[in-house]
C-alpha cells in the first residue's frame, strides 16, 4: 500500500503538470505546493446489500481536491452527467485507475475545469472495495482562480479557501443533505 500511494502520488503530480499547461499557466504553475501538499487516502469496502435500490454507499458529493484518483474492484460508482442530468455508472475496467477533478481546481481554473459530481452505490451480489487517493494542496494554503484566467470578459468566479476551511465546513454542515462546499466559494455575479 506504501507503494501505491508513492506512485499514485507522481502519477497525480504529472496529471496536474498537464492540466495547467493546458490552461496556459505552465506545467509548474502549482507543482511546489501540491508536492508539499496533502494526500489523503480512503479504502472503503462495501458488503453486498440485500436491498441495494433502498441505500447508497457514498451520497452526493465532489471532493475537495485538486484530483482524485480512484481504483475500484467491482462498478458501483456513478457520476452526474451534466449534458441531462442522469446518473452514469462508471464502467467496469479492471485495474484502470479513474481520475476525477476536484473543486479546488474547479476554483483554479476560473470554472474551465469543473469538479466531478459522484455517488457510490451499492450491489446485490458482490462485495466492493474502492480506493481513493485524493491529492491537494497544504492544510492552510489558500487555492484561489489563477490570475492568468481572471479578466473582463471571465471575472473572477469563486473565493479562496484552504484544504483547513473546507474541514470546518465539513464538522458543521451534513453533505448528505446536499450541502457543498463548493458552494459557498461561488462568487455571485450581479
Amino acid at each position: 500500500m506504501g507503494k501505491y500511494c508513492t506512485e499514485v502520488r507522481k502519477l497525480a503530480l504529472e496529471i496536474t503538470e498537464a492540466i495547467t499547461e493546458s490552461l496556459g499557466l505552465g506545467p509548474t504553475h502549482i507543482t511546489n505546493k501540491m508536492e508539499g501538499g496533502v494526500q489523503v487516502i480512503t479504502v472503503h469496502c462495501y458488503p453486498p446489500c440485500p436491498s441495494p435500490h433502498m441505500a447508497l454507499g457514498l451520497p452526493p458529493h465532489s471532493d475537495y481536491s485538486v484530483l482524485t484518483i480512484v481504483l475500484q474492484s467491482s462498478p458501483g460508482l456513478e457520476i452526474m452527467d451534466a449534458r441531462d442530468d442522469k446518473w452514469k455508472v462508471i464502467p467496469e475496467r479492471h485495474g484502470v485507475l479513474q481520475v476525477h477533478v476536484g473543486d479546488h481546481l474547479e476554483v483554479l481554473s476560473n470554472g474551465l475545469y469543473k469538479s466531478v459530481l459522484h455517488r457510490a452505490t451499492l450491489n446485490f451480489e458482490r462485495t466492493r472495495m474502492s480506493i481513493a487517493s485524493l491529492h491537494s494542496l497544504g492544510m492552510d494554503q489558500k487555492m484561489e482562480p489563477a490570475k492568468e484566467l481572471v479578466d473582463e470578459q471571465n471575472p473572477k468566479g469563486y473565493k479562496e479557501s484552504s484544504f483547513r476551511d473546507f474541514l470546518k465546513f465539513l464538522s458543521s454542515n451534513d453533505i448528505a443533505q446536499g450541502k457543498a462546499f463548493k458552494n459557498t466559494l461561488k462568487i455571485i455575479k450581479t
